[in-house]
C-alpha cells in the first residue's frame, strides 16, 4: 500500500507497522518513569530527562508515515484532559490552569505514543516486559530496604513498608505497580516455550509477590485476591472457584498483616469514610464542574482515598462521566476482544455516522472495506475471527485493569500514569486487531455512549449508598 500522511485507517489492508523509532523511544520513556534515575543519580539531577525523551519520541512519531490510532479513544481522552484543565478555571482559579496542563499533558502525550505505536502483539509484549521489569526493580529495591534498611536510591521504608522514589514514594503506589504487572508476567510465562525463560519468569513472579508482602498494603493484597478469584471463576467455573478459592484466597489475604484491620470503625478506614462523605459535600456545592482538578485537599485536610470519589468531587458529574466512560470503554474493548460475539450487532444510525467520520480513508486510492456481498448482491457479515494470541493479550490487559480498579478504590489515583498506560495499551491493541480483522467494528467511547453515561450515573449512586452504609457502621 502506498504511504500517505494523516491517520491511517485501522480497518483497511494491514500495512507495515509504522513508528518504529517512536516506539523504541516510548519504551525508553516508560522505563525511565519506573526507574527514575534522574532522581537519585547525581549526574542526572536537574536534567529534564523525561521531557526530552518524550519530545524526541513525539517528533519521531509525527514524522512517521501511515499513522495508526484508535481515534475514538484519543478524542475521548482529549475531552477528558481538556475538561480537567478547564475545571481549575471553572473553580475560580484561572492561573491554576497552566500548572494543571503541565501535570496532565505528559500523560496525554504518553497515551498518544503508546496507542499509536504499540499495535502489534510483539510490541505489546515488549511493553509488558518493561512494565514487569519496572515492578521487579521496585521489588528488589524493597528487598534491599528490608535487609539493610535503605535502598540504593537512598529511600527508606515507612513504618516497615517498602517504597520507591518520586511518584512511587507511597507503598500503595508500589503495590499498584506490582498488582498490575502480575497478569502481564503470567501472560509472558504462558507465551514463551523456553524452559530457561519460564524459570526466569517464575522467579520474577515470586519476586513481585514477595514485593506485595513487603508493601503490607491492604488494597494491593485485596486486589491480588480479587484477581485470583476472577481468574478461577473465568477458567475453572463456580464450583472449582469456591473450592480452590477457599484454600488460596485466605493465604493471599495473610500476605498483609494489616488486612484484619479493615473495618469501618478502624481509625484509618474511618478517615477514608469521612473523606468520601466530604467529597459528596463538595459535589453538592459544585455538582456539574466540581471543585477543580487537584483541589480536593484545599477543601478537606485529607485526600479522597478513592479514585472514583476524587474524580467526582474534583470534576463534578460532567467530568466524572468523561473519566468513568473513558475507563469503562477501554476495559470493555478488551472484554470484547477476549470473547467477541459470533455476529456483529446491528449498528444504530448515529453510530454509523460516528464511524463514517472516524474512519475516513486517507485518500480515494485506499477505499474502506465494505461489508462482503454474496453473488446475489446481498450483504453478509463475516465472522470476527480474532486470533488466540490477540484474545490472550486482551485478557491480560483486562486483568491488569481489574487489579488497578480494585486497588484504586481505596487510593486517590484518578490521574495515575499507570492507569493511562493501561488505557493506551487497550486502545493500541484494539486498533492493531482491527488491522488484522477486517470485520471488527469500532468499539470505543462514542459507540455505546449512552451505556457509559448510564453506568457512570449508577456508579455515583452506588458510591453514595456505600458511603452512607459505612457512615452508619463507623
Amino acid at each position: 500500500m502506498t504511504s500517505h500522511s494523516g491517520i491511517y485507517d485501522a480497518a483497511t489492508d494491514p500495512a507495515p507497522v509504522p513508528g518504529g523509532p517512536a516506539f523504541v523511544l516510548t519504551l525508553f520513556y516508560l522505563a525511565m518513569i519506573f526507574l527514575r534515575p534522574q532522581e537519585f543519580v547525581p549526574a542526572l539531577q536537574g536534567v529534564p530527562l523525561l521531557p526530552a525523551i518524550m519530545a524526541i519520541a513525539l517528533i519521531a512519531w509525527l514524522l512517521s508515515e501511515n499513522k495508526i490510532i484508535e481515534t475514538q479513544q484519543l478524542v475521548a481522552l482529549t475531552l477528558l484532559i481538556g475538561f480537567t484543565i478547564l475545571s481549575v478555571g471553572l473553580s475560580g482559579w484561572i492561573g491554576g490552569m497552566i500548572p494543571a496542563a503541565g501535570k496532565l499533558i505528559p500523560t496525554y502525550v504518553l497515551f498518544l505514543l503508546i496507542a499509536a505505536t504499540a499495535t502489534t502483539a510483539r510490541r505489546l509484549r515488549l511493553l509488558m516486559w518493561v512494565f514487569v521489569a519496572g515492578a521487579v526493580v521496585m521489588a528488589i529495591h524493597g528487598i534491599q530496604q528490608k535487609i539493610t534498611g535503605v535502598g540504593w536510591t537512598g529511600e527508606v521504608p515507612i513504618l516497615g513498608r517498602i517504597r520507591y522514589i518520586g511518584i512511587f514514594n507511597d507503598p500503595n503506589d508500589v503495590g499498584l505497580v506490582f498488582v498490575c504487572s502480575l497478569p502481564m508476567a503470567f501472560y509472558l510465562l504462558s507465551f514463551y516455550r523456553s524452559a530457561v525463560v519460564k524459570l526466569f519468569l517464575i522467579i520474577i513472579i515470586a519476586t513481585i509477590l514477595y514485593g506485595i508482602v513487603l508493601t503490607n498494603s491492604r488494597g494491593t493484597t485485596l486486589a491480588t485476591a480479587v484477581l485470583t478469584a476472577l481468574y478461577l471463576w473465568r477458567h475453572q467455573g463456580v464450583f472449582k472457584t469456591v473450592v480452590f478459592g477457599a484454600a488460596i484466597i485466605p493465604v493471599i489475604l495473610l500476605m498483609s498483616t494489616r488486612i484484619d484491620t479493615i473495618s469501618a470503625s478502624e481509625s484509618s478506614a474511618h478517615g477514608r469514610i469521612e473523606a468520601w462523605y466530604e467529597g459528596f459535600q463538595m459535589l453538592k456545592s459544585n455538582p456539574f464542574f466540581g471543585v477543580g482538578f487537584d483541589r480536593f485537599t484545599e477543601h478537606y485536610l485529607l485526600t479522597a482515598h478513592n479514585s472514583f470519589m476524587l474524580a467526582l468531587a474534583e470534576l463534578g458529574v460532567f467530568g466524572y462521566i468523561l473519566w468513568f466512560s473513558f475507563l469503562s470503554s477501554s476495559i470493555a474493548m478488551m472484554l470484547y476482544l477476549h470473547k467477541p460475539p459470533s455476529r456483529p450487532r446491528q449498528k444504530e444510525p448515529w453510530e454509523a455516522l460516528v464511524e463514517q467520520y472516524s474512519e475516513k480513508p486517507a485518500n480515494d486510492d485506499c477505499p474502506r472495506l465494505e461489508k462482503e456481498e454474496d453473488s446475489e448482491g446481498k450483504e453478509t457479515n463475516p465472522e470476527q475471527k480474532i486470533s488466540r494470541e490477540d484474545s490472550a493479550i486482551a485478557n491480560t490487559i483486562f486483568f491488569s485493569f481489574i487489579g488497578f480498579a480494585t486497588s484504586a478504590f481505596f487510593l486517590s489515583r484518578t490521574y495515575n500514569v499507570v492507569l493511562f498506560v493501561l488505557c493506551a495499551m487497550a486502545a493500541s491493541h484494539y486498533a492493531g486487531v482491527r488491522l488484522r480483522t477486517s470485520s471488527l467494528p469500532l468499539y470505543g467511547f462514542f459507540n455505546r455512549l449512552g451505556l457509559w453515561v448510564f453506568l457512570s450515573l449508577v456508579s455515583i449512586v452506588m458510591l453514595y449508598i456505600i458511603t452512607k452504609i459505612l457512615m452508619l457502621m463507623a
